[in-house]
């Protein structure tokens, strides 16, 4: 499906659902690109913050971001520990898009679950994109 425009974003557009498999071959690139220590591959658990990168970036790849938009905020809750290997399913949906000024606010809802249902990430993340 081809990504939606930002002008087509209201608030109760709820994204499609996407799964990936935070495999050990993903995690050891989140880590390589995020200069984090291989320390996880070992423990045998996906460091929380990959598993909201990957949200986020299933979430961007649903509408085209404008050029000059910027990643302003986010509120995330980690809810359980998930081990490399792990199927994740994350969703979203916009929650605020207001005008401030010469920018608009895009406030987009977060929620990843593992492949038995189990939430695992609840949050928000802004965006923040000009006129």
């Amino acid at each position: 499906m081809p990504p939606i425009s930002f002008d087509q974003l209201a608030v109760g557009y709820e994204f499609p659902s996407t799964s990936y498999e935070l495999s050990k071959s993903v995690i050891g690139k989140y880590l390589e690109a995020v200069g984090g220590q291989k320390d996880f591959l070992t423990s045998g658990i996906v460091p929380p913050l990959a598993i909201a990168t990957y949200a986020m970036t299933a979430l961007s790849q649903s509408f085209s971001v404008p050029k000059g938009a910027i990643h302003a905020a986010q509120e995330l809750e980690f809810l359980k520990s998930v081990p490399i290997g792990t199927t994740i399913s994350c969703s979203g949906k916009v929650v605020q898009k207001v005008q401030r000024g010469q920018l608009y606010l895009l406030v987009l809802e977060i929620n990843a679950v593992n492949q038995n249902k189990e939430k695992v990430l609840s949050g928000k993340a802004t965006v923040a994109v000009p006129v």
